[in-house]
């Protein structure tokens, strides 16, 4: 099982972390688009174990994967 987490508006539409199976981000992804059709509408940043990833990443046991929406800073 891997633990899916999210950051704000993220979290008001997945609500409570999840705990799931994936073989990688991008089936995770998949996986969650389908149960939630309006996050296609963000563009995500994802992080596997707090390192964000940009190309698709497999995921073991235990691993946490965190969802963030776009952000923006000075």
């Amino acid at each position: 099982m891997i633990k899916l987490i999210s950051f704000g508006k993220l979290k008001e539409i997945l609500g409570s972390d999840i705990d799931t199976k994936a073989e990688n981000t991008d089936k995770l992804m998949i996986q969650i688009n389908e149960k939630f059709p309006e996050l296609k509408h963000f563009t995500l940043r994802i992080a596997v174990n707090q390192k964000i990833v940009s190309e698709n990443t497999k995921l073991k046991d235990n691993d946490v994967v965190a969802l963030m929406p776009p952000y923006s800073g000075g």
